[in-house]
């Protein structure tokens, strides 16, 4: 079976205060992902949508960590609560991720390799038959964030964990000493922005979104099954949310 076409794709978005104009950004040029793959004229398209709008609200031993995506209002509870909700992960309508781009509310600080851990442990489907894509996008330097020390403290094991998952990773950020090593994952892309703190409101998100989409679009996946990977490397499966 070809794997062209064929992706789950997450968007995991800084849902802090100043990011509104890159959730617009998204929500108006998604649409023309989808047909930018259906104009390349793939025999079998199959692309499913999520999202991980983040924010953390206060700080100690641990974060409060508000985190929301497409079915799920409370993505930490989805993720790790009991019974498993993996059911409400993914979805092929794209009008759908547009609504609820539109009802997220951008406020807070952000703690961006905890979101994207987060991310890494939704129920994918198998690795050698789907391409895994997470686009990471913040306007804040990670040195600007929240909770920064205990989340560089296990860099080195988020990076082997997107590696092990066979994840293809897209960064959307400022200059960065954390997100230049995040970004030396395997075929990690990273577009480095110049302005913060104002929403990615320079970013060409058709250009962003149709450069992922041709990576989908024309590769094919040989890969083995992926290793084994730790949940919730930050333990936030234990964390309470506000």
């Amino acid at each position: 079976m070809t794997t062209r076409g064929v992706a789950d794709i997450v968007f995991c978005l800084d849902a802090s205060g100043s990011m509104s104009p890159c959730f617009e950004g998204v929500r108006n040029h998604v649409g023309d992902f989808i047909e930018g793959l259906n104009s390349g004229g793939q025999a079998h398209l199959d692309v499913r949508f999520d999202l991980a709008a983040h924010r953390c609200v206060a700080e100690g031993a641990a974060p409060v960590l508000e985190m929301e995506s497409v079915h799920n209002r409370s993505l930490l509870a989805a993720l790790y609560g009991s019974p498993s909700q993996a059911t409400r992960f993914f979805s092929h309508d794209v009008e759908e991720v547009r609504r609820r781009l539109t009802e997220i509310k951008t406020e807070g600080d952000e703690a961006s390799l905890v979101a994207l851990d987060c991310v890494l442990d939704f129920p994918w489907r198998q690795a050698a038959a789907c391409h895994r894509v997470v686009i990471l996008m913040t306007d804040e330097a990670f040195e600007t964030g929240a909770w920064q020390a205990p989340q560089v403290a296990r860099l080195g094991d988020l990076v082997r964990k997107i590696q092990d998952l066979k994840v293809m990773l897209y960064l959307v950020t400022p200059e960065s000493e954390v997100f230049s090593r995040l970004s030396e994952v395997d075929k990690c892309e990273h577009i480095v922005v110049d302005a913060s703190g104002d929403g990615l409101k320079s970013v060409d998100f058709a250009e962003v979104l149709g450069f992922v989409g041709k990576s989908v679009s024309t590769s094919t996946l040989q890969a083995p099954q992926p290793a084994a990977a730790t949940r919730a490397l930050y333990g936030q499966a234990t964390w309470r949310t506000s």
